[in-house]
């Protein structure tokens, strides 16, 4: 057994190797040390699952691993309160997180957890809140942080979100609750409707790539065109696709629910954007149910007219933001 004070990651630890390394308790999933400023989130697949809590590795879109860790709480709505706090504001604390897997082993009756390494939150999604079950097969909101690892990350198969297999459709609803409406099924994917908080307060260790940069003006775009279609009275949603048989996770830009139309937001205007978004749309629409109505590009200002007939050519629509207002919308 490594000991706490020599804990690389990939190292098999115990939680009293944790408390010897860092002086936190033994009991709880997420811990705080102030002395060592450290905060360390537990992860056990065998009993979290029972809560609807699936962590795991996942594969971004930027082709990268992050590791997808569900809040504490185990019953009725998660909040950012307590442990959950303690992640989120990691960083602006000056706390470094680590974070353990459990493993099928034991040491004087004591639970082996993988050391994963350090981490620190997403820059753009630092967290989601989805729709997920409890003990008892009630739907709650949970938290789900999504954490990047801050060096070359330890990944085997046992420690990867598991494979989607059965399809079902959750819902996410807006800040004014959850509707009553139930869970359905659709064909050979599961889809969640999720809703995006980002934390204001996040600052990253590291300085943002230009990729991250993007990925921030895509984030804030799409938060602006939320707003506008919230003030014109529209209900809006994201989704989160998992197909069956595949490890990684899609997750939507903006859906007006109200319309029925499915937008796919990109930070810059270039080809290589516009054609990515095009494809995405194709792929995500397939999932979706209801059927959109259309689908439609949202864009930070106008693209040159060859890109406006790439995207009409798809039978896809355009709205691009022009002195603060979007044209284009509403979308025929």
């Amino acid at each position: 057994m490594t000991q706490g004070k020599d804990m690389t990651p990939g190292s098999i630890v115990t939680r009293g190797d944790a408390r010897d390394k860092w002086g936190v308790s033994i009991q709880g999933g997420i811990l705080r040390s102030l002395d060592s400023k450290v905060v360390l989130a537990f992860s056990d697949p065998s009993r979290g699952e029972q809560l609807g809590y699936y962590d795991g590795w996942v594969m971004d879109e930027d082709g990268k691993w992050v590791f997808e860790y569900t809040g504490a709480g185990p019953t009725g709505h998660q909040v950012m309160l307590r442990g959950n706090k303690q992640i989120r504001d990691h960083a602006i604390n000056g706390d470094a997180l680590h974070v353990f897997k459990a493993v099928d082993q034991f040491q004087g009756g004591a639970q082996c957890y993988r050391y994963l390494g350090e981490f620190e939150l997403d820059p753009v999604d630092p967290h989601i809140q989805k729709e997920e079950h409890d003990a008892v097969g009630n739907t709650r909101i949970v938290i789900i942080f999504r954490m990047r690892p801050l060096a070359a990350p330890v990944i085997d198969e046992s420690a990867k979100l598991p494979l989607a297999e059965q399809t079902t459709v959750s819902k996410w609803a807006p800040a004014d609750g959850l509707t009553s409406e139930k869970p359905g099924h659709a064909g050979p994917t599961t889809s969640r409707r999720i809703k995006v908080e980002r934390n204001t307060r996040l600052r990253s260790t590291r300085k943002a790539s230009s990729q991250v940069e993007v990925k921030r003006l895509e984030a804030e775009l799409c938060k602006r065109f939320e707003d506008f279609l919230q003030a014109q009275g529209h209900d809006i949603c994201r989704y989160e696709i998992r197909v069956e048989g595949e490890f990684g996770i899609m997750r939507t830009d903006t859906c007006d629910e109200t319309d029925l139309i499915l937008y796919e937001a990109k930070g810059v205007t270039s080809r290589s954007s516009v054609r990515e978004a095009t494809a995405q749309l194709a792929d995500y629409k397939r999932s979706i149910t209801p059927s959109r109505r259309r689908c439609a590009v949202l864009l930070p200002e106008k693209p040159n007219d060859d890109l406006i007939d790439l995207i009409k050519s798809q039978d896809l629509a355009l709205v691009y933001e022009e002195n603060g207002e979007f044209i284009g919308w509403p979308v025929p």
